[in-house]
């Protein structure tokens, strides 16, 4: 029998939070899991280039597949979320596991996510773009200096966890470099996780064997998916979203979007009366905006 998911929400004590919030109430139902996988903070990775990256991803993957279902899960989604978004070896791919694949996906890393998911687990993420001591750091492109939510600085990590809470769907584990699980803990405190690697600069690690970050996460998610899950965040509405790019030339570009404000040299913002249409808008302006 699966085991007792439970969720409960509390207010991120930032800008995101509408109103102080009480715990929602236990719920009982099926544990259906969804993935959302990295490949910048795979163990023995040091480059991206590495032609290695798609197989030792592709392990991770299955490891926390296989713990979501040691722990009782009846689903689990996994969605390819690295540069080409067709990194995953699905030849090799845990075959319980539903696939989602291909890099014009309308909400990216998130796709597929929506409210009949019990938990979500980000397996080889990395940390947000200009920070220190992480390998590879990056807010969807290195073009990206800062990506501010109601104010809050967030990565990656942040971003696709504010869609999960959207839809009231908690991040219960976290698998990564060693700034990926601190600057997601600020967000969530206590989340479930494994550093499988710490950068040494940004284009070097000292990394766990890929056997024994194999090994790490698939007890840690298990024990994770077993355990009480964390508070699901609660997004204020409606949402304002600031974005610093590197330089002007992209700020000059996104302007004409209507909808989008230029704010400062090379800054820009919006407002939604929703997440997912901000989502959405926040990976247009970084991925898909070219000089």
């Amino acid at each position: 029998m699966p085991t007792p998911v439970f969720r409960r929400t509390i207010p991120l004590l930032f800008a995101l939070v509408s109103a102080p919030l009480g715990l929602v109430a236990a719920q009982q139902h099926p544990l259906a899991v969804y993935i959302s996988a990295d490949m910048e903070g795979i163990a023995g990775l040091s480059s991206m280039q590495d032609p290695m990256g798609p197989k030792l991803m592709t392990r991770e993957v299955n490891a926390a597949v296989a713990g979501a279902f040691a722990a009782g899960a009846t689903r689990v989604v996994v969605n390819d979320a690295h540069g080409s978004h067709a990194n995953l070896l699905v030849d090799q791919l845990d075959p319980r596991a539903i696939l989602f694949r291909g890099a014009l996906k309308p909400y990216g890393m998130m796709e597929g996510l929506d409210s009949s998911f019990s938990a979500v687990l980000f397996v080889g993420f990395h940390g947000k773009g200009k920070s220190l001591g992480g390998f590879e750091a990056h807010t969807g492109t290195n073009e990206i200096a800062d990506l501010r939510i109601n104010g809050v600085s967030v990565g990656e990590y942040g971003m696709n966890t504010i869609f999960a809470a959207w839809y009231g769907v908690p991040v219960a584990f976290v698998s990564g470099d060693s700034l990926a699980l601190v600057q997601m803990r600020t967000l969530v405190p206590g989340v479930a996780g494994v550093a499988v690697k710490t950068g040494i600069w940004n284009e070097a690690v000292r990394t766990l064997s890929p056997d024994s970050a194999q090994a790490a996460i698939a007890r840690e998610v298990e024990r994770a998916l077993r355990g009480r899950l964390p508070a699901t965040l609660r997004v204020a509405r409606p949402v304002i979203v600031e974005l610093d790019y590197t330089t002007s030339v992209l700020a000059d570009i996104a302007e004409g979007i209507p909808g989008v404000r230029r704010t400062g040299y090379g800054t820009v913002s919006f407002t939604t009366p929703g997440y997912p249409e901000a989502y959405r808008m926040i990976r247009v302006l970084y991925r898909h905006l070219r000089p």
